[in-house]
Parts: structure tokens; sequence; C-alpha cells
């Protein structure tokens, strides 16, 4: 078996089909399906059963422990060559399987990193290409790599520069039980798919990156990475901590700190974003002043801001920068209302 795909499931009844049938569709057959049923309480554990009636299909049934847990379980029965992980709300192009297989196992890679094409609700899609043709890093080039994974330098067109997220990826799975790596739970840290990303890197030898975006992330408010969290911002600063730890031991702050300014930026724009909408569905405009609020009013965030280039910046993304370094919250709210009203989308989606 070349590939193992593995899909955690919870509740996801809705959008299981979908997933399931795009992996079916697969050109590239050498492949098994690992289905991770994480406790779900709608029919999920159900499809997921008729499912494993086809060949190379396995469901695993487990109590809810969140989605690192379940994919760490699905890599337990992996046995594939390569491991590739979707969600189950996702679903991909027909040759990403042998476009990512066929990347990595041509330059004998560890890594091979493709781009997305985000779904917005109303099916308006967004194309993110990390590369416009394929580039191949060797070893010398993984902590850069690293860095940006985690961020980008102000002049970058993304936030991440090759994705934070282990979907529309593919990792040699014998480096994963090498070196024993494994996904702590979103409960300790909430990307737990940017950290299990690091810790791979500190072991690879080489990545390739490729210019198809052929996995397709639904911006699904219902998921568990998507819907909004009232403590997301909180967790996101705990998760800076953790990376600036992580990246001062392996290089000096004037290398890693632009990144991850970028990053911790990136992350109160997405969460200030993600509040205010939310308040607003939810009739609870009067609280949306204070959660802004809140937020602008983070030491980390106002640290990473105070010698920032905003102004290299990506022009929306610069005003924001400068809107939040001035504290500017009804700018700020109006700024994000302006565009989901006008330019729905693209800044309320990350992967």
């Amino acid at each position: 078996m070349e590939i193992s795909v593995i899909v955690p499931v919870y509740n996801m009844e809705k959008y299981l089909r979908r997933c399931m049938e795009s992996l079916l569709r697969q050109s590239f057959l050498q492949r098994e399906i690992i289905l991770v049923d994480d406790g779900s309480t709608d029919g999920s554990g159900e499809l997921c059963d008729k499912y494993a009636k086809l060949e190379n299909i396995t469901v695993i049934h487990q109590a809810n422990r969140g989605l690192g847990p379940a994919r760490n379980r699905g890599m337990e029965q992996a046995s594939g060559k390569y491991v590739v992980f979707a969600d189950a709300d996702d679903y991909f192009g027909p040759e990403l399987l042998k476009n990512l297989y066929e990347a990595v196992s041509g330059e004998e890679a560890d890594l091979g990193i493709g781009g997305y094409t985000a779904v917005y609700p109303g099916g308006r899609t967004q194309a993110f290409c990390y590369t416009a043709e394929k580039l191949v890093l060797e070893k010398e080039a993984m902590g850069k790599l690293a860095l940006n994974m985690a961020g980008s330098l102000p002049k970058d067109r993304l936030d991440s520069k090759y994705g934070r997220s282990v979907c529309a990826k593919i990792y040699r799975r014998r480096v994963i039980e090498e070196y024993a790596l494994y996904f702590v739970s979103e409960r300790e840290l909430i990307s737990e798919d940017l950290v299990f990303n690091l810790d791979y890197l500190g072991y690879a030898e080489k990545a390739v990156v490729i210019d198809d975006v052929s996995y397709f992330y639904c911006t699904n408010p219902g998921s568990l990475s998507k819907r909004p969290r009232e403590d997301r911002f909180q967790e996101d600063c705990r998760l800076y901590r953790a990376l600036e730890e992580r990246f001062s031991a392996w290089c000096g702050k004037t290398e890693y700190q632009r990144y991850l300014q970028r990053f911790l930026i990136s992350r109160a724009r997405f969460d200030m974003m993600q509040r205010v909408l939310y308040l607003d569905q939810c009739g609870k405009k009067n609280l949306v002043k204070q959660t802004v609020k809140e937020i602008l009013d983070c030491r980390q965030l106002q640290e990473a801001l105070r010698d920032y280039p905003w102004k290299q910046l990506p022009v929306m993304q610069g005003i924001f920068a400068w809107g939040m370094k001035r504290k500017r919250s009804g700018f700020l709210i109006l700024l994000i209302r302006l565009k989901q009203r006008f330019l729905p989308g693209n800044q309320n989606v990350t992967l």
C-alpha cells in the first residue's frame, strides 16, 4: 500500500459522503482510507460502517477525544508508505493523491506540499497556490520552511507561506514512526497541525512544493477547526508563546521575530473578524466593541505591532494592522462589516 488517507469524523453526516466520494474517485488506486469516528452523535458512525464494506476502507470507532487524538489513532492503523490527512467536510480533486505521490516519490522527499482552494458559502471559490512551479527544498532549508509555515515576512501575500495545516500535504510514514511523532490535542495547543508540522520538519531530509490546488477547503462553521471560539485569541497567544520558545531554541530572535509577529497579527485579525461576524449573526452586537477591545489590549499583540513594518503588508492587511496598532476598535468593526458585505471570503479563511 502506497498511501494511507486518514479522515477523522465527528458529526459530519452532512458532508462525509462528498468527502468519501471524492476519495473513491481518485485516479491513484494504491491507497487505503482510514475513517476515525470520534464519538459522533449523529449518523456519521453508521455512514462510516457502510463505507467500511468497500475494499481498503477501515473504520475505527472511539469515544470523543478530539481531532489530534483521532489522527493519532488513524496513524497507528496506517500501513501505507505515505500518509495523507483529510477533514471530513472537505474534498479532493480527482488527481490530488496522484500529484502528491508523484512529487514525493519522484524527488525521494519526505514531505510534499500542495496549495488549496477555499470554498465559501454560496459556492464562490478562491485558489491559494504556494508556488508557480515545482520547488524542491533540501535539508538545510527545513528551518526556513518551518518559519514560513508558522508565518511569513511582511511583503509575502499569504500569512503562512506554505500553510499551517496538515491537509493538502503528504508525509513519509517511516519518519512519523521512527521519531514517534504525534498530534497534541487541540485542547492543549489550538493549532495541533502546525505543531505536528514543525516536529516533522525537525527530521525531514527533503520537501517538495507543487502548484496543485485541488484540495477543497470548505468554510463550514460547524467543524471544530472552523467554528468561532470565544477563547480563540487567548489560545492563539498561548500557541505564540510555545512557538517563540521552540524557535528560540533553533535560531536567534532576529531570524524568527518577523515570522512570529506576522503569525500573531494575522491570528488577531482572523479571530477578531470571526468574533464580530459571529456576534452580529447572533444578535449580540452590544458585545462586539468589548470583544474587539479585549484583543487590542493584549500586551503581546501590541508588542508585535510596535515596530512592525505594516506598510509592507498587502493593502487590506496593512490597513487592518494600522487600526490594531492604533487600537481603533470602531474603525476595525466598520471595516469588518463592510468587507463582509462587499468582499466576503478570503480574510475569513486560513489553512
